[in-house]
């Protein structure tokens, strides 16, 4: 398997000749690296082969449903419900735009409640550490400006014995 794959703009589209090096086996690794969290299982299929301009993933969801997921340059398309396997009636190429996604986010929100979920419980918990964090920050910088106010007052207070 090529790991070094190009994509070239006339790929995409019948205009342009500008290269873009794409490494498909690390762009798989960082979705599944993204999105493991919030699924049942991910992987890269070992069975269909990467190609220059694609890559295929096998997926269950926490519902239990499995898909086989076409990833490119495109976008990421369910092509099958089996692990490694494209059912013909999937492959036809951008045959409905609706099935095409452009992120593995747009893709699981659309086919399972749990990553929804997940997804949002992690989000919750991002933001109340977030909200933790500034909270015990600006109790310091209060401590802090209660402490110099304290010295302020220590040193004027000095001054003012020292100079009578």
């Amino acid at each position: 398997m090529n790991s070094n794959i190009i994509v070239t703009d006339e790929t995409l589209s019948s205009h342009g000749n500008d290269e873009h090096l794409i490494n498909w086996v690390e762009e798989a690794a960082a979705i599944i690296n993204d999105v493991k969290a919030h699924v049942a299982e991910i992987s890269i299929s070992s069975k269909l082969p990467s190609t220059e301009s694609k890559i295929y993933l096998n997926l269950r969801t926490f519902e239990g449903d499995t898909y086989c997921i076409h990833v490119s340059s495109v976008g990421f398309r369910i092509v099958s419900q089996t692990y490694d396997s494209i059912d013909d009636d999937k492959i036809v190429p951008f045959a409905d735009k609706g099935d095409v996604f452009e992120t593995p986010h747009a893709l699981l929100d659309k086919i399972s409640p749990g990553y929804v979920n997940s997804f949002g419980n992690q989000l919750c918990k991002q933001l109340l550490h977030l909200q933790q964090m500034r909270t015990e920050f600006k109790e310091e910088d209060e401590e802090d400006l209660e402490k110099e106010e304290e010295d302020k007052a220590a040193k004027e207070c000095t001054e003012s014995v020292t100079n009578q």
